[in-house]
């Protein structure tokens, strides 16, 4: 328990220290006051955008939490059904990402390695989503495959040209690529990309349609390997509509429909099957392309069995990173599945030592939430990134992560992953609010969910919001804008 200090008060002291005290308390109830009449202002607001459009907002289900952060402690000053759990869309990710942050720290980064083992070349996965990414390339200057090609220079320096088969050892993760929960009937977009611990270029196949010299419907993929035959149906048409398909657990794909004009845009994407086995034919076709001999074949095996059948020690020759906060940005910018993804199942497999799994992945994240005060009931995940319609989340419970986020010494590290007004899936909102200097946002959708959560940090007070709506009619993206402003207008 902590001493007093002692030491004599004067008479004429006394006085002063009342007038003191007087003026203390009437600053501290003006505080409150002040915080009151703003809570209730914000009420009044809120209450009125939930009455204003009862077409859209008819049998919906609401949940609403607001908090103030100050002093490491979040107050809540707003809460609509806070509790109640819904459908959060890509606001799911927000449990996961906080969870790997949590972990990993600011510093994190994700590898994966080339190492020799015998005379196999053996490809390991770490569980990084992002290698090849083609927008994070992009920002570089790079292509998909840069990566490949500066190892394969690496090699040659080295004398190092001759190598029998390219082993891939995605084994971090367990082999379920693919979530049962997920969407049906959506397993070709690039939002349900298959979930591996060797990924390359999103897990999807790059493709572009053109129109052939001679006139015939054509693609270009890139990059192109055998490892994805591409079987030519579409034709010549008066309208441009066309499509890569393939078989489910195929890599064999066929353009369908009809082509106009070949387009030189950003390429399209198509999930691909066994991400790890095309990561190594992508591999093995940029460093034969380097002149790095590979007499073999492309097969799956762990690189532990392999160096004991082989009776030899893994050399390690190369590796790559990618550092979370820029598989954070994708995840929270762009809301690309993928990333939050791998990063459940790295979780699961660090927590049992195990291969990484939705099962483990998801109970990880479960584990973290407890620790910083989510009650279990407020939450109940399937995947990572909220992508499931049986994944429920309430907004109080988002609310209590970004707080804590935000009261965590590089917390702010984290906070500037998440966009702006403008920026990514929220290139067309707010950017014309007062606030959209202020916010840091995620927004989520899925059929039948919109959701929305962030900061407002405004010079003397930093706020957590979370808004979700689920079982709407039309679009409600303007509403839940009007009561991110509506916080605005009542703390600014």
């Amino acid at each position: 328990m902590p001493g007093f200090l002692k030491f004599p008060v004067h008479h004429h002291q006394v006085s002063r220290v009342f007038i003191y005290c007087l003026a203390l308390a009437a600053t501290v109830w003006l505080s409150v006051s002040a915080r009151t009449a703003a809570a209730a202002s914000l009420a009044d607001r809120i209450g009125y955008l939930l009455r204003s459009d009862p077409a859209q907002l008819n049998g919906a289900q609401i949940s609403i939490s607001i908090v103030q952060i100050a002093h490491g402690t979040a107050t809540p000053i707003y809460g609509y059904h806070p509790n109640l759990p819904l459908m959060p869309g890509s606001n799911g990710k927000l449990l996961t990402t906080s969870a790997a942050f949590a972990k990993l720290g600011p510093d994190g980064v994700l590898h994966t390695y080339l190492y020799r083992v015998g005379d196999d070349l053996v490809m390991m996965g770490g569980g990084d989503p992002a290698l090849g990414d083609p927008v994070l390339c992009r920002r570089v200057g790079w292509t998909v495959t840069t990566a490949f090609d500066n190892w394969a220079a690496y090699l040659k320096r080295t004398g190092q040209t001759n190598f029998h088969d390219v082993v891939v050892d995605d084994h971090i993760f367990n082999q379920n690529f693919f979530n049962r929960q997920w969407p049906k009937g959506q397993s070709l977009d690039w939002y349900e990309a298959q979930v591996c611990g060797l990924n390359f270029s999103d897990n999807c196949l790059n493709w572009l349609p053109m129109i052939q010299p001679n006139g015939a419907p054509g693609v270009r993929i890139f990059p192109s390997t055998p490892y994805t035959p591409v079987t030519i149906q579409a034709r010549r048409g008066s309208v441009q509509s066309v499509w890569l398909y393939r078989r489910p657990n195929s890599n064999h794909f066929f353009l369908r429909g009809q082509i106009r004009y070949s387009d030189s845009n950003y390429p399209l994407q198509v999930t691909i099957n066994n991400p790890a086995l095309y990561t190594g034919a992508v591999l093995k076709q940029s460093f034969l392309s380097h002149g790095i001999a590979i007499s073999g074949v492309v097969r799956s095996e762990g690189i532990t069995a392999l160096a004991a059948q082989k009776k030899v020690r893994p050399v390690l020759l190369a590796s790559y990173g990618t550092p979370l906060t820029d598989i954070l940005k994708r995840a929270h910018i762009d809301s690309f599945n993928l990333m939050a993804e791998c990063l459940c199942k790295l979780l699961g497999h660090d927590a049992t030592g195990q291969p990484g799994s939705w099962a483990n992945g998801t109970a990880a994240v479960k584990a973290y939430l407890g620790t910083i005060g989510v009650n279990p009931a407020l939450t109940h995940m399937v995947d990572g990134s909220g992508l499931s319609h049986h994944d429920r989340v309430a907004t109080s419970a988002i609310t209590t992560i970004l707080a804590r986020i935000a009261t965590e010494p590089h917390g702010q590290v984290f906070i500037d992953t998440m966009a702006k007004p403008g920026q990514g899936t929220f290139v067309n909102r707010l950017t014309r609010s007062p606030a959209r200097a202020f916010l840091r946002v995620k927004d989520g959708h899925v059929t039948g969910a919109s959701t929305l959560s962030g900061y407002l940090t405004l010079a003397h007070a930093r706020f957590a919001f979370a808004i979700f709506v689920n079982h709407y009619r039309g679009n409600v993206n303007g509403w839940e804008d009007q009561v991110v402003n509506a916080l605005y207008n009542s703390v600014r």
